[in-house]
């Protein structure tokens, strides 16, 4: 009984604990590209090489996750290098239970996905914006390249309240580049996709100048 009380505690002070740097009421909200990029400490994609449980000096459990990086895009982050966080949820130390903070995604060790990670709480907690949201799994096609699947919810959030108009300067953005954003396919290559997201930093970035 102790250790259910325990546990729902946990799941209740998960949104405080993970993210005490901001708002919790926003982490849920539907998040479009833009928003996912802006908020976002680090965005890279990587495979996951390893993952082992700890806790916290408050007694949490913990899963501290290290990627080798596939492909960097913001942030202290190399292409080549490797990037651990500490993310809420896992095995408990000294039992055979474990946690699983809801929307909270868990990765194993081979799989490959792109993250937008929020920066770090107080306590040195992550996870990606909007939970499941900033995490995007990585496939192979059949020759070989690594796409980024994007079902109808996905298409649908990653241009919802979007502002086009930012995105179809010539100048900065293909002619391909504004009509993937305008219209998501259902797989995106993983290059132009980052390549994109690099280009909406940069085009956010110099619009906050002005």
């Amino acid at each position: 009984m102790w250790l259910f009380h325990v546990a729902r505690r946990w799941i209740v002070l998960v949104p405080v604990v993970l993210f005490a740097s901001r708002a919790p009421a926003t982490l849920t909200l539907p998040q479009n590209i833009e928003q996912l990029e802006s908020q976002a400490q680090l965005i890279f994609a990587g495979v996951c090489t390893s993952h082992t449980a700890v806790a916290t000096a408050q007694g949490l459990p913990v899963t501290v996750y290290t990627f080798k990086v596939i492909e960097a895009i913001k942030g202290n982050v190399k292409t080549g290098g490797e990037v651990q966080f500490r993310q809420f949820g896992g095995p408990i130390p000294g039992s055979r239970l474990a946690m699983k903070a809801p929307g909270v995604p868990r990765y194993v060790v081979g799989q490959e996905v792109l993250l937008f990670l929020n920066p770090p709480s107080s306590i040195g907690l992550t996870a990606p914006v909007g939970l499941v949201q900033g995490a995007f799994s990585i496939e192979r096609s059949r020759d070989g390249k690594r796409t980024i699947p994007l079902d109808p919810v996905r298409r649908n959030l990653l241009t919802r309240n979007l502002d086009l108009s930012k995105y179809q300067d010539r100048r900065r953005f293909t002619a391909a580049e504004s009509l993937a954003l305008a219209n998501p396919p259902e797989r995106m290559d993983l290059e132009f996709f980052c390549l994109l997201i690099r280009k909406i930093g940069n085009a956010r970035r110099d619009a906050d100048d002005r």
